[in-house]
């Protein structure tokens, strides 16, 4: 897009910009879609150590370079380092889109950063295309026939991602954005993971200004399966 009215997307941990071009069909004349890279991903840099709030800072920095308030669009974890990123700069944000938002990290994620055996089932089941195969095959009732969950990986750096994933596990839970004020609109597949529908109430009881949507006969991967009813969700209020 080309408009005035901004959109900031961010990616999740195994995504990349390329996350949000199903939506560019969608985009009203007087909208514009910002999608970045998160350090790491791309050509850009990675920061070491990995922090969250590094993260955050840069993305705080890109919102304040925009002329007015911006929309932010995060899916799945990105929406997390959204909230992290309206923490620094909530006067620059006038609402944020949370797509499939985990409020906690399950078992089946955090059994990937518990050493010393994570780094070890990570690379046989994200940097392996027989493992991600596996894996998409086990979650067909997670998704549509047209998506694949693990395709995101199969052109990333590993070390990034599993850095991600652990920097990630380190944040204290929903109680940090309790502060916000924000509209928060959380958006979720009905075909989802059970955590992120569990998730939805418990973000309702710490995000003062959330409300829910559900997308019906989605999955996990929203912009894939839906972006036809997402696009509203965003462009539209």
């Amino acid at each position: 897009g080309s408009g005035r009215k901004v959109v900031l997307g961010i990616h999740g941990w195994g995504g990349d910009h390329q996350t949000f071009a199903p939506l560019q069909r969608w985009i009203p004349y007087d909208w514009t879609i910002i999608a970045p890279d998160l350090p790491g991903y791309g050509r850009s840099p990675l920061p070491m150590p990995l922090e969250i709030e590094k993260v955050a800072k840069s993305l705080a920095l890109l919102i304040e370079a925009q002329r007015g308030k911006v929309v932010i669009v995060g899916s799945c974890s990105g929406a997390l380092l959204g909230l992290e990123t309206a923490l620094l700069v909530p006067n620059h944000i006038q609402r944020i889109v949370a797509l499939d938002l985990f409020a906690y990290m399950p078992w089946y994620f955090r059994f990937f950063v518990t050493e010393p055996v994570g780094s070890i089932a990570y690379r046989l089941t994200f940097a392996s295309r027989i493992g991600r195969a596996i894996v998409n095959a086990a979650l067909q009732s997670r998704r549509t026939q047209q998506s694949n969950l693990m395709e995101s990986f199969s052109d990333k750096d590993h070390a990034v991602t599993h850095a991600y994933l652990k920097a990630l596990s380190l944040l204290p839970g929903p109680q940090r954005y309790a502060t916000l004020n924000i509209p928060v609109t959380l958006v979720w597949g009905e075909r989802t993971f059970a955590a992120v529908r569990r998730s939805v109430a418990i973000w309702r009881q710490y995000l003062r200004n959330a409300k829910a949507c559900c997308i019906g006969g989605a999955g996990h991967l929203l912009l894939d399966e839906a972006p036809e009813k997402v696009a509203p969700l965003i462009f539209g209020e």
